[in-house]
């Protein structure tokens, strides 16, 4: 089944697309974050300014009060000659340089008006100054004298000034108030306003997000389904060419036999036997491989070899047992294997070759024997030892002799870069197989 790989491109574009934008979006809203802290940092700063202002005007208010009330006392005594009078008098005093330390605290920042507060704190002592002088005369010469030194007007004309003087001081605080609560307006606005329009550019960030995943989990359904069902229908077709290749191989071995026993020459009859034996070792490889709807990358060593050496019996020594005057078959494989098939495909081979040239060679004439089929596994090297106890080779068959049989062993053993050994018994022949293992496979100490 055909898939749209080429939406599913696009689609990849353009989700690439969203993802760099999702990350400048993101990016922005991070940076405007910062902003939106710095604005609200100095939005508090303003409004840090703003109540100083107030302190400022407040302490300005209270000095001129306290003033105010210090005089009213100081009145009150020389009129009534009541000394309670005194005692607001002398707080008053006390308050008022209070005020004005605390005054030159607050306005150390404004050049102008620390000129303004050291002209008032120098009003301030002379008017001070002026009343306490007043008061020494009424206790010297008496209230007479301290009347007639109020009576003057200096102490009037000191207040006056002072008053003047506060009441500047007041209205440039009172500009620097407007002046910095229309800072801190507009700050507010600012951080309300990029508040609203930071969590209106989350939320249709967010939004569309969602919806953009959700379109593609949509179409990523879709494309996972068709490629499901695509996947399906091949494994499907696989193991329908599978099997089909499978009762192919044995088609062939199947004609291969039969044509041999139909065939009057005995020597074409018997290489017609052992091509047969030859793709049913193959085939045997294939079903391991491609068995049960499962596709494998290894082959078990041990478990082909079992089968092979099963098919290369000869039928009338399967059906006649150990004393039926043909050879009896010893296997000892038990080792796991897994093996790659481009490994497991010549081994196959060269074992069916083996155990098919025994069965056919060493045992002439019903003679009766063992064939021993043996696989180790030692250190990163494979051994299998295939020996009967027949006749033997030839005297003319040698490293390099033999007929097509032995001939395509020694091809089979180059290509998986074994070596081959044949071993002379009494009686009988060994064949030695070894072969290194593929990296990755398994090993035994």
């Amino acid at each position: 089944m055909p898939t749209n790989t080429d939406a599913s491109l696009a689609r990849r574009k353009v989700r690439a697309r969203a993802a760099r934008l999702s990350a400048v979006l993101l990016g922005g809203l991070f940076v405007g974050f910062l902003i939106l802290v710095g604005v609200f940092i100095e939005y508090r700063r303003a409004i840090d300014w703003v109540d100083h202002t107030h302190k400022v005007i407040s302490t300005v208010e209270d000095l001129q009060s306290n003033l105010s009330d210090a005089e009213s006392s100081q009145r009150g005594y020389l009129l009534s000659r009541d000394r309670s009078h005194l005692m607001s008098y002398r707080e008053g005093v006390e308050r008022s340089r209070a005020l004005l330390d605390r005054l030159d605290s607050l306005t150390i920042d404004n050049p102008v008006q620390q000129d303004k507060v050291k002209t008032l704190r120098a009003l301030t002592a002379d008017r001070l100054g002026r009343m306490a002088e007043v008061l020494r005369q009424a206790e010297d010469a008496g209230m007479q004298r301290a009347l007639d030194m109020v009576r003057e007007g200096m102490g009037a004309n000191m207040m006056a000034e002072i008053r003047r003087l506060t009441a500047a001081m007041r209205a440039d605080e009172d500009l620097l108030l407007a002046r910095r609560s229309r800072h801190a307006m507009i700050l507010e606005i600012l951080m309300v306003a990029y508040g609203l329009l930071f969590v209106t550019v989350t939320g249709w960030l967010g939004y569309t997000t969602v919806r953009r995943l959700e379109r593609d989990y949509q179409a990523e359904r879709a494309e996972g389904r068709a490629l499901t069902a695509a996947l399906q229908e091949n494994r499907v077709l696989l193991d329908e060419v599978n099997h089909r290749v499978k009762n192919s191989l044995q088609i062939v071995a199947n004609l291969l036999r039969t044509q041999a026993l139909r065939h009057r020459s005995q020597e074409v009859r018997q290489e017609l036997l052992d091509s047969s034996s030859r793709v049913l070792a193959i085939a045997e490889v294939h079903r391991r491989l491609y068995g049960e709807g499962t596709v494998y990358d290894t082959v078990e060593l041990s478990d082909l070899i079992r089968s092979i050496a099963e098919n290369a019996v000869p039928s009338s020594a399967e059906g006649s047992g150990d004393g039926g005057g043909e050879p009896a078959m010893s296997v000892a494989v038990g080792t796991p294997l897994p093996t790659p098939v481009d490994t497991a495909v010549p081994v196959a081979l060269i074992v069916n070759e083996l155990l098919t040239n025994s069965y056919k060679h060493a045992f002439p004439n019903g003679r009766t024997g063992t064939v021993r089929l043996d696989m180790e596994v030692e250190g990163n090297e494979v051994r299998i030892d295939v020996a009967d106890d027949g006749i033997g080779l030839p005297e003319e068959v040698g490293s390099s002799g033999g007929g097509f049989g032995l001939n395509t062993v020694r091809n089979l053993t180059r290509q998986i870069r074994g070596r081959l050994e044949i071993e002379r018994l009494t009686p009988g022949t060994r064949f030695l197989l070894t072969f290194p293992m593929k990296p990755g496979a398994p090993t035994q100490a």
